[in-house]
């Protein structure tokens, strides 16, 4: 029998075993399994998908980078604003302090200068930074109540108390000075008697303020009250979240405030 040429080709091809009898190949009628001819197609969309995917996972690492640093640079700005409206705040008062006391034609005026001169010395070169020693903090506090009693008629019922070690703690600079202020603005009549007490803890690193001063009868004005104490509150909130609890209890008479702040919680 004889076979043609596409005969031949449509014949078992053998399969070499070696010694043992050749025995014929499966015959797949010249095309290749289904599978075989699949693969390359799964493979590219196997490729595909995994591109798809790790370039969305990118893009939403980039975008939560950039809301990050959005925020960052935010609240960066926010508080250097509140911090510069602390600064004239203060400047304000003492040069009214001062002028108080050159309209009386006092002698106290050159101290008075060189107590505003180191406190603007502790302002210039300290607070830029992000924290301040607690010990420099209370001084300059310290100095400004001492201003404050240069130009009162009435001071004997102004007290500071502090107690607990200072040494090698930090504060965010100028945080407590706006308690300070406000107790002097309000706890001062029209004569000159002043009712003013704080008392400051610290335990480890833990900090207790707590300041108390009589309601005179003051005309509060509604655009500009509470300015400095919103200031203080917004401050709190961006540099000790969860790391400060402020209280305030105001009667016909006292207004008192306490906060307590944990010192090594900052936020940087």
């Amino acid at each position: 029998m004889t076979y043609t040429i596409s005969e031949f080709r449509e014949m078992p091809r053998p399969i070499n075993t070696g010694n043992k009898p050749m025995r014929l190949a499966p015959h797949f009628g010249g095309k290749r399994p289904i599978i075989f001819r699949l693969l390359p197609a799964v493979f590219y969309i196997f490729i595909l998908a995994c591109s798809i995917v790790i370039k969305t996972l990118s893009e939403i690492y980039t975008s939560q980078q950039n809301k990050l640093v959005a925020e960052s640079h935010r609240t960066s700005a926010e508080l250097n604003y509140l911090r510069k409206q602390t600064n004239p705040h203060f400047l304000f008062n003492a040069l009214n302090s001062i002028y108080s006391l050159a309209y009386k034609k006092s002698d106290l005026v050159p101290d008075a200068i060189v107590t505003l001169s180191e406190m603007m010395r502790y302002m210039l070169y300290e607070t830029d930074n992000k924290s301040v020693f607690l010990e420099k903090e209370l001084n300059y506090i310290q100095n400004y109540i001492e201003l404050q009693k240069l130009r009162l008629s009435n001071i004997e019922n102004i007290f500071i108390n502090i107690h607990g070690d200072t040494k090698n703690k930090h504060i965010e600079p100028l945080l407590l000075i706006t308690f300070v202020e406000n107790a002097f603005k309000y706890g001062t009549d029209y004569k000159g008697v002043t009712y003013v007490k704080i008392k400051i803890i610290i335990e480890g690193n833990t900090l207790d303020f707590w300041i108390e001063n009589r309601i005179e009868n003051h005309i509060k004005d509604p655009e500009n009250s509470g300015i400095g104490m919103t200031n203080m509150e917004n401050r709190l909130n961006l540099l000790y979240p969860n790391a400060h609890k402020l209280t305030i209890i105001e009667t016909n008479d006292k207004y008192s405030l306490h906060l307590n702040l944990k010192l090594d919680q900052i936020k940087e």
